[in-house]
């Protein structure tokens, strides 16, 4: 198969117009500088990840970026061999540096006692990682697309989510183990596909996407129609609900961010501290403690220490998601990862 030479220069005037929208919500929405950067992109072979790189070979130049790409075999399909084999390909023809691994996903999801769709999560961002740190690149790209957004938003809302985290998954994820960039996240599936077939460009089918024994199949095949019948702009209220989530939580960071102390023990927020930020500060507060340790917040647990706080009924001890705790005393709120104690 022929070579691609991909740049802004040989797209559609509006495919060009599109590339550039990306460029422009990395450096102003997210506030992050690629010029001169590494990147590894996600390849999956679906229309997702192909126009991600695609959209990307065509900024390589402008932005003076160095482009890999990385595809992860779950091992769970028969067809899957041939999909990474079409993913090499496409990197071949774009001249991008390929990197590909299989695992046994079924297997690690029996060893870790977790549902396969988390075991592929986990391997998949794990491999992503380990591609990023050998090829020296600053960030990882992921393909999310508003879809994924929207579908986010209600999973996390059946979940019982509390606010900000109700606007749907970040864009921009830094810090240890996971350094991601979803550049792609506002736009809508439809006009990836029409790019890419307006580009000749080919892509994989998973057909494990039209299951509904996965819970975000359900939502994606059977909530979503439903909703963009009663609101065909639904995805515009989507994009409005996660800008002014990611506003909110910018504010709120840095904030409380200056507040919390570091303490051989773990993330201490002192007791007139937490008199001064009012009700929704404390919760910011103990969000910001929780992100930094790596746990989950569960809104109902952030309610139950805020009632303890304003009760002075000490000390109490909470457990959040990811191994972490917090120790509530008269002196303020202590945060842990449970093996440091």
């Amino acid at each position: 198969m022929p070579h691609i030479e991909l740049s802004l220069k040989s797209l559609a005037p509006e495919d060009a117009r599109t590339a550039l929208s990306i460029e422009r919500f990395v450096a102003a929405e997210l506030r992050v500088d690629l010029h001169g950067t590494g990147v590894v992109a996600a390849l999956s072979g679906g229309a997702d990840s192909t126009a991600l790189l695609a959209f990307f070979c065509a900024l390589r130049s402008r932005l003076g970026l160095s482009l890999a790409a990385a595809h992860l075999d779950h091992g769970l399909r028969r067809e899957s061999a041939a999909e990474a084999a079409a993913a090499e390909e496409l990197c071949r023809r774009l001249d991008v540096p390929f990197f590909v691994k299989r695992e046994d996903v079924g297997a690690l999801a029996r060893a870790w006692k977790c549902g396969v769709e988390e075991a592929g999560r986990r391997a998949r961002y794990a491999f992503l990682e380990e591609c990023r740190a050998r090829t020296g690149a600053r960030w990882v790209l992921t393909a999310h697309h508003v879809g994924d957004l929207a579908e986010d938003v209600l999973m996390r809302l059946t979940r019982g989510a509390g606010w900000p985290g109700l606007g749907g998954m970040k864009a921009v994820v830094d810090e240890p183990g996971r350094h991601v960039l979803r550049p792609l996240l506002l736009l809508e599936k439809a006009d990836l596909e029409a790019f890419l077939r307006r580009l000749g460009l080919p892509w994989q089918e998973d057909a494990s996407n039209q299951s509904r024994a996965w819970k975000r199949n359900r939502m994606r095949h059977d909530v979503m129609p439903l909703l963009l019948a009663e609101n065909p702009a639904f995805y515009e209220s989507v994009r409005r609900l996660w800008k002014q989530a990611r506003r909110d939580e910018r504010y709120w960071t840095e904030r409380v961010a200056p507040l919390l102390q570091e303490t051989p023990e773990g993330l201490f927020i002192p007791d007139a501290a937490l008199h001064a930020l009012g009700e929704a500060g404390r919760a910011r507060g103990a969000l910001e403690a929780l992100r930094r340790l790596g746990g989950e917040a569960g809104a109902d647990r952030l309610e139950q220490m805020e009632a303890a706080w304003r009760r002075r009924s000490f000390p109490r001890h909470f457990s959040f998601g990811g191994g972490v705790k917090a120790s509530l005393s008269g002196r303020g709120m202590l945060f842990y990862r449970k093996e440091g104690r």
